[in-house]
């Protein structure tokens, strides 16, 4: 295998790195929410982001239901960038300028999250949590980037 070659299956490998990423950050918060609802009881579906959530905006005295809109809206999105990778590593076998347009919609997207989650930090003065979302957001910029080398 010449250089290019393994270039070009290494930038595959982040797309199904960030597909895997996405399914499971998504399906820790569905559990993590069916368990907030009592329907899933399980050690492995702790209930921690939604009620993490309410207890950020608590100082701001937000209706009650501006929490469960917000939860939804993360759950959504991040749905939505798993559809997006997901496509991308649908066309993985085709054209590299097929596969790679739909890596950018789909990075281009789920970095746009990572974007609302630095502000959102800060209006609620989450720092700590704030710095993870960085580095997580900054990973995946990297990783995205990193789709340009030739």
């Amino acid at each position: 295998m010449n250089h290019s070659v393994y270039i070009q299956s290494f930038k595959k490998i982040i797309i199904v790195f960030w597909t895997a990423w996405w399914l499971i950050a998504l399906w820790t918060d569905v559990a993590g929410g069916l368990a907030h609802l009592g329907i899933l009881k399980a050690s492995w579906a702790p209930d921690a982001n939604y009620p993490f959530l309410v207890d950020s905006l608590k100082m701001y005295h937000v209706p009650t239901w501006l929490p469960l809109i917000l939860f939804l809206g993360i759950l959504l999105w991040s749905l939505l960038s798993l559809v997006l990778f997901f496509r991308a590593c649908l066309a993985l076998n085709k054209s590299e300028n097929i596969w790679m347009r739909r890596a950018e919609i789909a990075f281009i997207i789920s970095l746009t999250y990572w974007l609302v989650f630095f502000i959102a930090d800060q209006i609620v003065m989450k720092y700590d949590l704030e710095e993870n979302h960085m580095v997580q957001g900054g990973f995946q910029l990297f990783t995205f980037l990193s789709l340009y080398l030739r």
